[in-house]
């Protein structure tokens, strides 16, 4: 009996020890985006990795994601525009390499709007990525089209080219 109730304990501890929480994530969930601009969302993080947030318009299955820059306490991560009238999900994760260390409590949920006065982004240069099935294949046919490109220029191992 007290061999069974050590051999539980030690196995308790040990499950406890591989399955700890992970790390923190605080953020301040937003009333509203603002319909036509790049909201940036405020996050507070305790751990050290890649800060993305993921994405998606409300009853859609499709999930985007964004990389944000972690900065600790002061981290902030830029969402792409929405049309006024989205209402969008989203959640936060940190990442070392392919493994999760930080996590949101909950997936957040928000309405974008004309006359909202949440903190968006100006002159921000930001790649936006249809990331529904529907989508033509952009970076196929852009990869197909880079590598068609030929030039005439010359290399320094043949300058006659």
């Amino acid at each position: 009996m007290k061999l069974r109730l050590i051999l539980a304990t030690s196995l308790l501890a040990a499950g406890t020890f591989v399955y700890a929480q992970p790390g923190r994530i605080d953020h301040s969930p937003i009333t509203c985006l603002r319909g036509g601009e790049m909201p940036v969302l405020q996050v507070e993080v305790e751990d050290k990795g890649t800060l993305r947030a993921y994405f998606r318009r409300t009853n859609t299955t499709d999930w985007c994601s964004v990389e944000g820059t972690n900065l600790g306490k002061l981290s902030t991560v830029t969402l792409p525009k929405f049309d006024s009238n989205d209402e969008i999900e989203y959640f936060f994760v940190v990442l070392d390499g392919k493994r999760i260390v930080a996590k949101s409590p909950q997936i957040y949920r928000v309405k974008a709007t004309n006359n909202c006065e949440t903190p968006w982004a100006r002159h921000t240069l930001m790649l936006i990525m249809d990331c529904t099935e529907n989508a033509p294949g952009p970076i196929a046919s852009t990869l197909g089209a880079g590598a068609a490109i030929t030039t005439n220029v010359p290399s320094p191992s043949n300058p006659n080219q």
